[in-house]
């Protein structure tokens, strides 16, 4: 079981996001013109330092014996020639009294321990540097569609893509249903003001079977002619042998005063 869905998870889970103005599209081609030369130069390379906060609410089961649990940390982050992430003395204090207090009583959550063990670098460098994992991950998408719209209030167009399944031959025996779609809107000048994924993963063997829905949602500002992910919320909800699993992660990623352009503060958009 565990196996099964950890693969559901990581196919679920994507490789993370002065510019020309967009061109039109064809629906059904690649990326529209100018949106990788736009990406290319939004790329990391202006030193940043900030905080970022995250906060997790987990809940395993259903009904009646259903178990939640919450937990929210603050990290110093930097990026530089590389990334660093500092995590407080009080926070490692608290997620080992958790372990030793869950050693004791299997029946305890690990919030704190769960959230700090789910949080890595590769995360922190996706939403320090957005623009060359959007590029990544548009490898092989296929665009369904353009449109004119608004986000938070903001005149902007609308791109919805198709993105392919990154997987290995071995592991796509085993994926009997997979979807996933990226929406992506530009602001009049062709970088991108926010975006939502949905991912729906499907996988069995044997007598396994494991199925996955994970969506995001994300903000982005425009540091020193850097693309940053100022915000991700994300919602995962998974199944296997009967036992049922979500979560909900907020990402709040907050830069030192600098010469920053906002994207977008409102947190409903249309034309999705």
């Amino acid at each position: 079981m565990m196996f099964a869905l950890a693969l559901a998870l990581a196919l679920a889970t994507p490789l993370a996001l002065a510019a020309p103005a967009p061109t039109p599209a064809v629906p059904g081609a690649a990326l529209p013109a100018g949106l990788d030369a736009t990406l290319h130069e939004l790329a990391g390379s202006a030193p940043v330092t900030g905080t970022l906060t995250i906060d997790q609410t987990s809940i395993t089961g259903s009904g009646a014996k259903a178990k939640h649990s919450t937990a929210r940390i603050t990290f110093d982050v930097s990026a530089a020639r590389g990334v660093s992430l500092q995590v407080p003395g009080a926070v490692l204090a608290q997620a080992e009294q958790q372990i030793a207090a869950h050693q004791r009583d299997p029946e305890l959550p690990t919030p704190a321990a769960d959230l700090l063990g789910g949080t890595n670098l590769v995360q922190v460098q996706r939403m320090l540097d957005p623009a060359a994992a959007l590029r990544a991950e548009l490898i092989g998408a296929r665009l369904l569609r353009q449109s004119s719209t608004t986000l938070d209030g903001v005149p902007a167009t609308l791109l919805r893509f198709d993105l392919p399944l990154v997987a290995t031959a071995s592991e796509r025996k085993m994926v009997q249903h997979y979807q996933a779609t990226l929406s992506l809107w530009l602001n009049a000048q062709g970088a991108p003001l926010g975006f939502t994924r949905s991912t729906r993963t499907e996988v069995g063997w044997f007598l396994l079977h494991a199925d996955t829905r994970r969506s995001e949602r994300g903000r982005f500002q425009i540091i020193d002619g850097r693309l940053i992910t100022t915000r991700l919320d994300v919602q995962q909800d998974g199944s296997a042998l009967g036992h049922h699993g979500s979560t909900t992660t907020d990402y709040v990623l907050r830069i030192a005063a600098r010469a920053a352009t906002p994207a977008a503060h409102a947190d409903t958009a249309t034309g999705a």
